[in-house]
């Protein structure tokens, strides 16, 4: 067996056996990071500007364009504020 056989069985197994919860933060998370990033080149808006539309760091906000990142409730109401758009719809 391949070593990029391996890996990839590897990877089938963990994802088999992540929780279903643990699949859809994931799935949202870069959902909501894709969403961010599409209103940013839509409004012609690097992440500096937008951070400081935000208040917080260039590099906060590059953490939630690049994906993963955990939103809070409260993160994802200044988001929408300094977009003037939806992010997430409940």
């Amino acid at each position: 067996m391949k070593h990029s056989e391996a890996t990839e069985q590897l990877f089938d197994q963990v994802i088999a056996y992540t929780p279903p919860e643990i699949k859809h933060e994931v799935e949202w998370s870069y959902q909501i990071a894709d969403k961010i990033y599409a209103a940013l080149r839509r409004k012609g808006l690097s992440q500096k500007e937008f951070a400081r539309l935000v208040g917080t760091s260039e590099a906060t906000v590059s953490k939630w364009i690049g994906g993963g990142h955990n939103f809070t409730i409260a993160t994802l109401a200044k988001i929408e504020a300094a977009l003037g758009e939806e992010v997430i719809r409940v």
